[in-house]
């Protein structure tokens, strides 16, 4: 018994123990806060015959007091002097840095050094004056950059001042981060004055390419180092925005400013540090415009800006009322505060005092202006096709009589030509006004198609919409309509007036007038007066020429343009069965050869795409791979932080991807007889043979790894499906009738597919295909067409037309994945590229050496052109009007980030972008082509108003246009990558249509439509998820490449293998290409290699798997152990007790300023990201691994593990991805060759168009050209 006593106390005494443990944090010192068990707290060793500060300060060697000066403490300026060989310590003697807001909580800290006279630069102890426990430090501050790289840094006690130069040896590693977060505060504020349009990548790629300069205690910047010390960044770039003027734009609400705010540990702080950056301030460069995209531009801002500044107009100015800024006082001087009424102003702006702009308030617009959450709006959207029908008009008491007989009675009507409604004649023919019900809507405009009686005078209106009616909005010329597919039977006494619409057809000489001073009134307005130039489809938001349909002679005074159009595609969509098969005898059906549906034919032999679910297979479909359980028993002190793992979702994952699109060969096309016999032709059905693909199959998803992606096997299963499910028709082949290779075959148009055996479901097996599986027979009209008995009637597939390629100019062309694309497509001759980074223009010149490529500012190019020059100063010939025939780029919209409304510096800054200086070149060469790529949010940017302005100037120009959002990863690359691509056409040619998605991709990721005011707008496409191939995965993009180590550099090295999927072979190209190049990946510091060496390799494992352990790093250091010294308020405590919070704020709002000394260096789990996790989704994500049957986040232009797209390691190697697996996920040849060092090509890399989905965009344009060649070869010239 006394021995169970003793036992159940000690194990009390040890659950106690192991209580405390968890809840009692470890020691501090109560003035310099330093953990007390901490290895590197050392202790000052000083010399005690040092002189005090005030006996120090009258040493003769000093030269400026003298022991008879007894009241140097009265001068109005206190002494400077400079101090080497220095020490900082607490009353306790712990030696601790003074950055960590230790004086600004009045701790008293304290220095000895070795003091020297001010004019003294030489930082050795020579000559100086050891002093003792100098201060309590009262401030300490940075006076800038004095033209040097180094600041110089100074503390203020109640005797002198004293600039630092060199600590002594003990004090030297503490000293040496206070010279790392200086020197880096320099690099961020400069980099960002530059490129204020850069991502928190790029801002790496900066740090990790700067060389630190000579003298400081570092050789190498590295993410890390920029984490460290992102709190002091984030103040000093507030501080530099500060020094700003009040309407200029704040850097603190840059892309990459905000990424790092969200990893500071306080995100803004309330309180800040004395410190001041000097600004070096540098106009924007002046963009240049042709005269029509001038004005079109100016005449909208002018009026925008008038509009807001009406009555002191523009949004009140939020404030977060926390930070410091918000609680400052007003400054009483700026022009805000002297409209304020306490300062005699009016009181009319109510706009916040210019020096209380709120950072907190501006960083949090900018968020709003670039994350946008479509599905948050759905509720309130309104349909983009808005029907004129539907709208509400009202009558006027006008009196109606007609004018002159009836021309035709056809049962009880009467048509007639003319009609008098009031005082006015109106004919079929005119245009009118009908009065909208609701009195401040404007009026609805119309063109008369018809008139005749039938109990009332009636007539047929084809409408037009207003431009205001459109994408366009407010930014539209309001004399401008457009004509729509919409029309209405109308009482003429809904009849307000007759207007004036004029057709503004282009003229003759339209490729040559661009750039000329050309007057934006089209008409005079005087109110009944407008013009109308192309036709708008409200759905996809396309304007075209409009289409042309000629009337018949006998009904031209009832002939309506609008109802033959939507008649001619009611009548596409209603599948119909043509050429009964009359030997085809069956009681309940009737037999057809021909079946057609959307304009396409079907005859039986043909194969068809079918939905998913349209039929299954013989062979029950292998279950996914599952994922593991979460490990409900995971050893939480080991692994801290896999608590917040809570979602079963994967970033990257595949699992949700549909399946492709099913495919068959038609055997029968039948309608099933109706009880009087007779078909019933509104229901046709297809009789099929099933294809199996390698994945449907009992080897399931592993076996179409290895196999061609078009690849499929025979079966002879049979299903019967709807003609209305239907996808497409496509072509199968059995692979040993072809003439040609698969190879040559396959890539020798689109939809095509081959066979070489066949598979039994029953039996698991597979065998040679069957007779009739090999001869495709096209079952024609007449007898003897039974059941394939009879020849085939061969029908000759139509030959490719060959084109000419378009003469291209690409502009902001990058490394040329763009043209590369083009190229593909067989659509584009490059000859011109403009790209001002070296680098990437050397990398165009590599893979295009026929190509003339400009490496200057675009807009210098432009006015040469303009001002009549045919060569730059290189001598290089400039392309001249009518030269270029397609125009693609992709312009930097610099700048936009973080505007939420448009004002005079907007303007300023839009007028002047590279999206402007692009229309520019669209205006002044008028291509045949136009396209324009850029990330997807170049729709929304201001709230579309970006969007709306380009489409304005591209409609002004002449020109059809659209815009959608395209997805890359449905066009062939194992990469989400959503863009926004403008595609516009010049009169007489047809504007491309978006190309069909070609994979499956995950649906998380393909939400393509676009919102504009508060308007869901989609493109052309019809399959939506859906595609003909399945998605292509990480494995299938890089499993053959060769394994190799962090830090790989050898430019070249062999594959050692062959290529294992019809991707890889792809990639590789047809010709043996034994060099494999750019295998090369970034060195990652010996911390970051450690940490990425403890990521596990199973799927959707990120730094949340990383275990609380030291670890000795490659460079000998060891990593330290990350303390949970706080309690998390919101996830509280972990199940055995442990804390879960690294800072005293943990869980609190924003806005607090964090205790500096909670911070933590050196840990494998990074501290920012426990940190700061509660607010970001805890980081899900960084320190990703890519998953082997996933896909890659969006590639970006440097692969960091703590950068925005955090899953950059490889699936199985302890490294990020090398330039070669980045520039195969965006679908670069393995041939293609990039330019400069590591980082420069991983930036050309990420900043590239894909080429498959350029070669997409590329293969529709040609399709356009195509139809041009086919219209003119039937003599249907175009006319207006």
């Amino acid at each position: 018994m006394q021995r169970l006593v003793t036992d159940w106390l000690a194990c009390l005494n040890f659950n106690i123990a192991s209580f405390l443990r968890f809840q009692t944090p470890p020691p501090k010192c109560p003035d310099c806060r330093q953990y007390l068990d901490d290895s590197d707290l050392k202790f000052f060793q000083g010399d005690p015959d040092d002189l005090d500060e005030p006996e120090m300060l009258t040493d003769e060697r000093l030269s400026l007091f003298d022991s008879n000066e007894d009241g140097f403490e009265s001068y109005e300026d206190l002494p400077q002097h400079k101090i080497t060989n220095f020490s900082v310590y607490d009353k306790r003697g712990h030696l601790c840095p003074f950055d960590s807001g230790l004086i600004e909580k009045n701790v008293e800290l304290y220095f000895s050094c070795a003091v020297k006279p001010i004019y003294d630069d030489n930082p050795c102890m020579d000559g100086g004056v050891p002093a003792k426990k100098l201060g309590p430090i009262n401030a300490w501050w940075i006076t800038g950059f004095d033209g040097g790289e180094k600041a110089l840094i100074g503390f203020t006690t109640a005797f002198a001042d004293y600039i630092l130069m060199e600590p002594s040896e003990e004090y030297s590693r503490i000293f040496a981060l206070m010279q790392e977060k200086i020197y880096m505060s320099k690099i961020v504020v400069e980099f960002l004055q530059k490129n204020p349009d850069a991502t928190y990548e790029d801002l790496l790629n900066k740090i990790e390419t700067t060389v630190p300069p000579a003298g400081l205690n570092f050789n190498r910047f590295t993410e890390d180092t920029l984490l460290r010390h992102a709190q002091f960044v984030v103040e000093q770039v507030e501080s530099y925005d500060e020094a700003g003027d009040s309407d200029e734009q704040p850097i603190i609400v840059t892309p990459c400013m905000r990424d790092l705010i969200k990893l500071s540990p306080g995100g803004l702080p309330a309180i800040r540090h004395p410190t001041k950056i000097e600004k070096d301030i540098k106009g924007p460069t002046k963009a240049t415009t042709t005269k029509l995209v001038y004005q079109i531009f100016d005449a909208f801002f002018s009026d925008q800006i008038d509009q807001n500044n009406k009555e002191g107009g523009g949004v009140k100015r939020q404030r977060c009322g926390v930070c410091e800024v918000c609680q400052a006082p007003d400054c009483g001087k700026c022009s805000a505060c002297k409209d304020m009424i306490k300062f005699g102003g009016s009181g009319r702006s109510k706009q916040a005092c210019q020096k209380r702009r709120c950072p907190n308030m501006a960083v949090k617009e900018a968020e709003d202006d670039e994350n946008i959450d479509e599905e948050d709006v759905m509720p309130l959207l309104k349909d983009a096709s808005k029907k004129m029908s539907q709208a509400k008009k009202k009558q006027t008491k006008n009196t109606i009589t007609w004018v002159g007989e009836p021309i035709r009675n056809e049962g009880k009507r009467a048509y007639y030509m003319k009609v008098r409604v009031g005082n006015e004649v109106l004919e079929v023919g005119d245009c009118v006004s009908v009065s909208p019900d609701d009195p401040s809507h404007p009026l609805y405009l119309a063109r008369i198609t018809a008139l005749w009686e039938e109990d009332a005078k009636m007539f047929h209106a084809h409408w037009f919409v207003r431009g205001t009616d459109t994408v366009l909005g407010e930014s539209s010329d309001p004399l401008e309509l457009f004509l729509v597919d919409e029309c209405e039977d109308m009482q003429l006494s809904f009849v307000h007036g007759k207007v004036n619409v004029l057709y503004k057809a282009p003229s003759d000489d339209w490729f040559m007038e661009g750039g000329l001073d050309d007057d934006m009134k089209v008409i005079e307005d005087d109110g009944k007066s407008f013009f109308y130039q192309l036709w708008y489809e409200g759905e996809f938001a396309r304007f075209e020429t409009p289409p042309k349909v000629i009337p018949d002679e006998d009904c031209k005074y009832k002939f309506c343009a609008s109802c033959t159009r939507k008649d001619d595609q009611t009548q596409q969509e209603t599948p119909r069965a043509l050429d009964v098969l009359e030997d085809e005898e069956s009681d309940s059906k009737v037999f057809y050869s021909l079946a057609c549906l959307k304009g396409v034919q079907y005859r039986v032999g043909d194969s068809v795409y079918l939905p998913p679910e349209a039929f299954n297979f013989g062979v029950k479909a292998a279950s996914p791979v599952k994922r593991p359980h979460r490990k409900e028993d995971v050893d939480e002190e080991l692994y801290p932080e896999y608590y917040r793992k809570s979602s079963d979702y994967i970033k990257g994952s595949n699992l949700d991807a549909p399946e492709p699109f099913r495919v068959g060969r038609i055997k029968e096309i039948f309608c099933n007889k109706r009880s009087n016999s007779k078909p019933d032709t509104s229901d046709v059905k297809l009789r099929l043979y099933k294809f199996y693909r390698p994945e449907n199959t009992h080897k399931g998803p592993k076996a179409g790894y290895h196999t061609d992606i078009n690849q499929l096997y025979w079966s002879d299963e049979e299903v019967t499906v709807s003609m209305v499910d239907v996808l497409g028709r496509c072509r199968v082949e059995y692979g040993e009738d072809l003439a040609e290779s698969v190879q040559e075959y396959s890539s020798s148009g689109p939809d095509r597919f081959y066979f070489l055996e066949a598979y039994n479901s029953k039996s698991k097996s597979f065998e040679d295909p069957p007779n009739h599986a090999r001869s495709v027979v096209h079952k024609g009209k007449g007898k003897g067409k039974g059941k394939g008995k009879a020849p085939s009637q061969e029908v000759q597939e139509p030959q490719e037309l060959k084109v000419s390629n378009l003469r291209t100019l690409d502009v902001f062309s990058g490394c040329g994945g763009l043209s590369e694309g083009f190229h593909q497509a067989g659509i584009s001759e490059t000859h011109w590229a403009i790209e001002m980074w070296d680098p990437a223009a050397q990398a165009f010149r590599l893979n295009n050496p026929g190509t003339t490529v400009f490496t200057e500012d675009c807009n210098v190019l432009l006015k040469l052109v303009m001002a009549g020059e045919k060569t730059n100063s290189l001598g290089q010939r400039l392309p001249q009007k009518g030269d270029v025939e397609m125009l693609c780029g992709g312009p930097p919209c610099q700048g936009f980030s973080g505007m939420n409304r448009f004002n005079s510096r907007t303007y300023s800054k839009f007028k002047n972008s590279l999206v402007v200086s692009y229309l520019s070149y669209c205006d002044y060469y008028r291509p045949k082509f136009f396209l324009l790529e850029n990330v997807r949010n170049f729709v929304s940017f201001k709230r579309s108003m970006v969007l709306k302005l380009t489409l304005r100037c591209l409609v002004r120009m002449g020109y059809q246009c659209t815009f959608g959002v395209l997805q890359a990863g449905q066009y062939g690359v194992a990469q989400t990558r959503r863009r926004a691509i403008i595609l516009a056409a010049a009169p007489g040619e047809t504007l491309p249509r978006y190309p069909e998605p070609l994979h499956v991709f995950a649906p998380r990721a393909c939400s393509l439509s676009v919102v504009v005011d508060d308007k869901r707008f989609v493109t052309n496409v019809t399959r939506g998820n859906g595609g003909i191939y399945r998605t292509i995965t990480v494995r299938d993009t890089m499993s053959d490449l060769p394994e190799i180590q962090n830090g790989a550099s050898a430019l070249e090295i062999s594959y050692n293998g062959e290529p294992q999927s019809w991707f890889q072979r792809q990639i590789r190209g047809s010709q043996y290409q034994p060099i494999l190049r750019d295998h090369i990946c970034k060195d990652m510091s010996a911390l970051v290699a450690g940490r990425m060496r403890h990521i596990p390799l199973a799927p959707g494992s990120d730094w949340r798997d990383l275990p609380n352990i030291e670890v000795r790093l490659r460079d000998g250091t060891t990593t330290k152990k990350l303390r949970y010294t706080h309690s998390d308020k919101k996830n509280g405590r972990s199940g055995t007790g442990a804390l879960r919070g690294v800072c005293s704020l943990y869980g609190d709002a924003l806005g607090k300023p964090c205790d500096p000394a909670d911070r933590q260096f050196n840990t494998l789990i990074p501290w920012c990201l426990p940190h700061t996790g509660n607010r970001h989704n805890h980081w899900a994500g960084l320190y990703g691994r890519l998953e082997w049957d996933g896909f890659f986040s969006t590639t970006v232009t440097n692969p960091e593990p703590m950068g925005k797209q955090g899953r950059v390691l490889h699936p199985e190697q302890h490294r990020v991805v090398s330039v070669r697996e980045c520039a195969r996920s965006q679908g670069f040849p393995d041939t293609y060759r990039f330019f400069g060092n590591i980082l420069d090509k991983h930036r050309q890399v990420g900043n590239a168009v894909p080429p498959p989905l350029a070669k997409a965009i590329g293969l529709e344009i040609k399709k356009c050209v195509q139809e041009k060649i086919r219209e003119n070869a039937r003599g249907e010239d175009f006319k207006y």
